[in-house]
């Protein structure tokens, strides 16, 4: 890196630590002049059963920022369920005063100020990363990895749904199944959701790095779900359902028995 490329990222960087000028700093919603809570990181949420769940904006990691609203919102209970699904749990919790405390918090402001710190004093002789680094997964901001169940452990999981492939509809990055219903979950939240022999949609859970909104293939759910192109009609697959996109499941990984 020639140094005068070295001097423009120091400068940005030093630029967004004096002013405070965040990456981020938005809260999960936003209030209107109106009343009405709106999407800003959260792109949708929704009540499952005594708790909500908000699925985030492609880019957000749900670890991250439910790290970071821990103090903020307590008594209530925030957590992770997967990179971008947060669930909020709490004694008689209400959503809109959930609402209400989420659109006062502005996120991100805080770990985007520790990253350019991180950025700048890993500039050494060297000039540290690459311009191109800085536009690739990890060069700034790390990314933290989640532990998968074994293959055995996953196919015996009783949170799974079983079904017979149908149809495959190619799709970028992943493409979409049509199955029928064989099994239902017998356990877990979602377990009420599905019927025997229903046809139903479902696709495998994808990670996608921060900046460049490219798919994640070293991801370990998502390198098991990139092989659910290769399925055929009539195959029988498994997974454990975690989120419903329109008329779309979301499954954690989807296999073949």
């Amino acid at each position: 890196m020639s140094k005068q490329a070295r001097l423009g990222i120091v400068t940005v960087l030093s630029l967004c630590l004096l002013t405070g000028a965040a990456w981020a700093g938005e809260p999960l919603v936003v209030k209107t002049e109106a009343g009405k809570y709106i999407p800003a990181l959260a792109s949708e949420w929704t009540k499952a059963g005594d708790k909500y769940r908000f699925v985030l904006k492609a880019g957000n990691k749900a670890p991250d920022i439910a790290a970071e609203l821990a103090d903020q919102i307590a008594p209530v209970k925030v957590e992770a369920a997967d990179d971008l699904t947060l669930v909020f749990s709490g004694k008689d919790l209400v959503e809109k005063d959930l609402l209400e405390k989420l659109s006062a918090i502005e996120l991100g402001k805080e770990s985007d100020r520790k990253d350019a710190l991180a950025a700048l004093s890993a500039m050494g002789d060297e000039g540290g990363p690459a311009l191109s680094d800085l536009s690739s997964a990890g060069s700034i901001r790390a990314s933290k990895k989640i532990e998968l169940p074994t293959a055995g452990e996953r196919q015996k999981d009783p949170c799974n749904l079983v079904g017979k492939v149908l149809e495959v509809h190619p799709c970028e990055p992943l493409p979409t199944i049509e199955i029928k219903v064989i099994e239902v979950p017998s356990q877990g939240e979602h377990k009420a959701a599905f019927k025997k022999n229903k046809r139903i949609a479902i696709r495998g859970f994808y990670k996608i790095f921060d900046d460049s909104k490219k798919i994640d293939p070293s991801e370990a759910r998502t390198k098991i779900n990139l092989e659910t192109a290769k399925l055929k009609r009539g195959a029988i697959v498994y997974g454990k359902p975690f989120l419903k996109e329109g008329k779309i499941w979301i499954l954690e990984t989807i296999e073949k028995k």
